[in-house]
Parts: C-alpha cells; sequence; structure tokens
C-alpha cells in the first residue's frame, strides 16, 4: 500500500530553501519517495490559514515514509526548514 506525505509550509523567509532542497531531495529518494506536486500558495478552498506553499510526495508504503522522515540526516533539514517558517506534515497511508 503506498503512502503520501503531505506538507503544507507557512514561511516568513525562504533563506534556508537552497540548501534544504537538494539534500532533502536525496534522501527521499533514497527511501524510495518521488515528488508527486509542489507549488507556492495553493487554491485553498477551506481553512483559516493559506499556506505559502506545499508539497506531496509518494512512497512504496507506510514503512518506507516513516523511515525518510525519521532518518537521522533529515532532523537538522528539518530544524533548517523551521528556522525559516513552520510547516505541518502528514503521512497518509494510500488505499489498498
Amino acid at each position: 500500500m503506498k503512502a503520501y506525505v503531505l506538507g503544507l509550509l507557512y514561511m516568513e523567509s525562504w533563506d534556508w530553501y537552497e540548501k534544504y532542497f537538494p539534500e532533502t531531495a536525496k534522501l527521499i529518494s533514497d527511501h524510495g519517495g518521488k515528488y508527486l506536486a509542489s507549488g507556492v500558495k495553493p487554491d485553498m478552498k477551506e481553512g483559516k490559514e493559506q499556506p505559502s506553499a506545499y508539497v506531496l510526495l509518494e512512497f512504496p508504503d507506510l514503512s518506507s515514509a516513516q523511515n525518510w522522515y525519521e532518518d537521522p540526516k533529515y532532523k537538522p533539514l528539518i530544524d533548517l526548514r523551521n528556522s525559516g517558517g513552520r510547516s505541518e506534515i502528514f503521512i497518509i497511508p494510500g488505499d489498498s
């Protein structure tokens, strides 16, 4: 069963992005994941706060998604990302 990661970003600064993206993309790939969609200011239909950006990732299964997020190499990148604002990250199981 595939798994998906949805990230909603609420950023005040993007100074972190140039270092974050290539290292994170490699870790995602290393764990079997791939980008399905990403961009800025999604067309928000409901909610209270417009995200600055979003990302949607696909992994082969839940354990791959969990292992990516919990990879010790990712922790400093999370801290780097959070230096620019805040994020909401969801790991979502796909249909079987």
